[in-house]
């Protein structure tokens, strides 16, 4: 862990990584159904606010994405 970091662990203790973050929220599901649904949601959010065009190897999204 780099020095930086380990300076931001101990002024903001209770600060947890995006990382950390999505961890504890996988952890809440209920089963596997519900589990793959998050991994998904965490996978992909974002996708639909992109206000520029997307890459088509992004599968289920289309080429192009209204800018408004």
């Amino acid at each position: 862990m780099s020095t930086f970091t380990q300076f931001l662990h101990k002024v903001f203790p209770g600060l947890e990584s995006q990382e950390e973050l999505n961890e504890d929220y996988l952890a809440q599901s209920v089963d596997t159904a519900d589990l793959e649904r998050r991994m998904h949601d965490l996978e992909y959010s974002g996708i639909e606010r992109a206000p520029f065009p997307l890459s088509t190897s992004v599968p289920g999204a289309s080429a192009w994405r209204p800018m408004w």
